[in-house]
């Protein structure tokens, strides 16, 4: 048996695929939310067509401030030595990304003797605080995983002095879900204003204070070229308006605020923007595949998709940012790529093979 853990919502669109293929191939697995994300879990379970959780260790909501991150923490470590089916035999714990929730089911996994897969193993920015803190959390499940998933020879190399098993899945699983949703006939996109999308959720941008409201600043600063759609992320509004910022984007004719969205309706909305703003490793590499300009809001990334392409990093610099902005106000015609790669079959079977073995 397999136990899958899940965590957020950008877990769950990259491990969707995964749960889809095991249920296909009727391999035995149990399917496990934390509770660290609450808002859009269901949408998201009903849009790939997967099955229901088997079970969530923690069910109060959505883990958008630091005291309810820690409330969640710790009710989730405890919630889980109580399971009775991690404490049964099992092949092995899939854990995906670097978030706390990966951090988390490789502690459980260590801590109920099973051996630990990481999937999307090996990325490194090489710098502890950007971004902050999953480049310290991807380090700690490296040295605490049995099995490494790794999307290309790049993140491989980073793994060389690690132990467990190393294996390249050719691209990242997320590949497999942009191709899911791009070939569904709901994905569509009917606005014909000129846009641009802005999605901010990391750690380093909304905890201090001073960048959040200069890149709130520039973000209204682009609006005066191009209308900019800003996806609210629960942790992002709750920082907005913490810190009086979101009454200020409100009062802005040029932006219009959303709520996050299930994952086809957010392709198809990328599918139709001029660029993306954006501080996400996913973004970053959806980007690259739909081949749509992206300016990461970092100063390093631990992904190298799209870097000498069409995602440029802002470095929090004005001169880049207004360059990038300048250069792509006017659309550009483009066609979206997606390699006839499938990480999601090569982590299945060498699963399936190790469930026989």
């Amino acid at each position: 048996m397999f136990i899958v853990l899940v965590g957020t919502k950008a877990q769950l669109v990259k491990m969707a695929p995964v749960i889809k293929c095991l249920d296909e191939r009727k391999l035995p697995f149990k399917f496990v939310l934390t509770g660290q994300h609450a808002e859009t879990m269901d949408d998201l379970i009903e849009g790939f067509g997967i099955r229901q959780a088997d079970d969530i260790l923690v069910g109060f909501g959505e883990s958008d401030t630091k005291r309810k991150l820690l409330q969640w923490l710790v009710a989730a470590w405890k919630n889980a030595k109580k399971r009775s089916y991690l404490q049964q035999p099992a092949t092995a714990i899939l854990v995906h990304g670097d978030t706390l929730s990966t951090l988390l089911g490789a502690l459980i996994g260590r801590s109920c003797r099973i051996p630990v897969a990481h999937i999307e193993a090996g990325l490194r920015s090489f710098n502890l605080f950007h971004p902050f803190p999953e480049e310290i959390i991807r380090l700690a499940v490296s040295r605490l995983s049995d099995i490494h998933y790794c999307p290309d020879e790049w993140s491989m190399d980073n793994l060389k002095n690690i132990r467990g098993e190393v294996i390249n899945t050719g691209a990242n699983t997320l590949l497999d879900s942009l191709r899911y949703a791009i070939n569904l006939p709901s994905t569509k996109n009917t606005e014909n204003t000129p846009y641009a999308v802005v999605s901010m959720h990391r750690h380093e941008n909304l905890a201090n204070s001073a960048r959040l409201k200069f890149l709130i600043d520039q973000i209204i600063e682009i609006s005066k070229s191009i209308k900019v759609v800003f996806i609210l992320h629960p942790v992002t509004r709750t920082k907005l308006s913490e810190n009086g910022l979101i009454e200020l984007l409100r009062q802005q004719s040029g932006v219009e605020l959303r709520e996050r969205m299930d994952y086809p309706k957010f392709i198809a909305l990328l599918s139709r923007a001029n660029f993306l703003v954006s501080d996400g490793g996913s973004n970053q590499e959806e980007a690259s595949y739909m081949q749509l300009p992206c300016l990461l809001l970092r100063k390093f990334t631990e992904r190298q998709e799209g870097l000498d392409t069409n995602v440029v990093i802002s470095h929090y610099n004005k001169d880049i940012i207004s360059t990038f902005v300048h250069k792509h106000t006017e659309k550009t015609l483009r066609q979206p790529f997606v390699p006839e790669i499938f990480p999601t079959e090569c982590i299945v079977n060498d699963l399936e093979n190790r469930l026989i073995t």
